[in-house]
């Protein structure tokens, strides 16, 4: 058996928690890229990939005053993965920095190099080990080593919240996940983020049985050139039993979990209509309260209005009614 080490993230002043609770695991929609953060019930935040740019991921981060990530994580070292990473680490602090250790030849890695030793953060290897973030857990699946491809070495990122748990594994490869099924313990777990934008090469049958998650999350842009995601990974994962879901179509993906393993999943959608004008709030059905309507905190062009977030106009609302409107009847 592996020994494990185990590093704790240093405190945080709570300004102000998602809810009492809940973990946050959200997977922004940045096009052809990956970029997801967590956000736990003490307000602790950790940053996984960063998106192909500085869009939308420090504009989001700038919205909701999150000001310090406590680890930051880059699956591997491609621009779709830390194209944006410069501009985070130069709006936030980050308390800690995580990659695979394989440098790149690229302009995006150099600067992102140079930019993690100016921000002071402390750097962590991706060795065997728990990083403890709040009441969050997070086991590190390193890489194999002496591995030449950056696919390939990608970090794995294990979540724990009690009895919820999701994989990350940024765009490892059939080889990689390989590897992970005879080296590594890999659980059965409620939310996979389909590995390499829902490649065909990203995902095995033995990887989908091992793992049996309830969500499936594809990160992956709308009409791209690649193809992504194949119509068999996505086959794959609905025979499992898996629901899927795209960031192509689904917008930003919005995971909010509880410790006893129970969570629901909201759709958010920022394309073209977020800029559209706010509708006059009007009384929703059922509020006899006889205060004046709240201004709306997000306008649901393409869905509709759930709680504080929107969802697809095809699925159920299983929030209280929020701050959310419709923009159309």
């Amino acid at each position: 058996m592996r020994r494990v080490a185990a590093a704790l993230i240093g405190c945080l002043l709570v300004v102000g928690p998602v809810h009492a609770q809940t973990l946050e695991l959200r997977f922004l929609d940045v096009g052809q890229g990956d970029a997801a953060l967590i956000v736990t019930p003490d307000g602790k935040r950790v940053l996984v990939d960063a998106g192909p740019a500085a869009f939308p991921v420090v504009p989001y981060l700038r919205s909701h005053h999150y000001d310090t990530l406590d680890l930051v994580v880059a699956s591997h070292n491609h621009t779709d993965h830390i194209g944006g990473m410069t501009a985070v680490i130069a709006s936030t602090t980050v308390r800690a920095y995580l990659d695979n250790g394989m440098p790149h030849t690229t302009a995006t890695y150099e600067s992102t190099v140079r930019a993690v030793a100016a921000s002071g953060a402390q750097y962590l290897q991706a060795t065997a080990r728990t990083i403890t973030v709040g009441s969050a857990r997070l086991r590190v699946l390193p890489p194999p080593a002496r591995q030449g491809d950056q696919n390939n070495a990608s970090v794995g990122i294990l979540l724990e919240y009690g009895a919820f748990r999701a994989l990350l594994t940024g765009d490892s490869e059939q080889d990689e996940l390989d590897y992970w099924l005879k080296h590594d313990s890999v659980p059965r777990v409620t939310v996979v983020k389909v590995a390499h934008h829902g490649s065909q090469n990203g995902t095995t049958a033995a990887w989908v049985q091992a793992t049996g998650p309830q969500v499936a999350v594809i990160s992956v842009g709308a009409g791209n050139s690649y193809g992504h995601p194949a119509s068999q990974v996505i086959g794959l994962w609905q025979n499992a039993g898996a629901r899927v879901y795209r960031t192509d179509r689904d917008g930003t993906v919005i995971i909010e979990a509880q410790r006893d393993g129970s969570y629901i999943v909201l759709n958010e959608y920022s394309g073209p209509g977020s800029a559209a004008p706010l509708p006059t709030p009007v009384a929703r059905q059922g509020d006899s309260s006889g205060e004046p309507p709240r201004a709306c905190c997000r306008v649901c062009t393409r869905g509709k209005a759930c709680g504080n977030s929107c969802i697809n106009r095809g699925y159920q609302c299983r929030k209280p009614p929020g701050c959310a409107c419709d923009a159309r009847p």
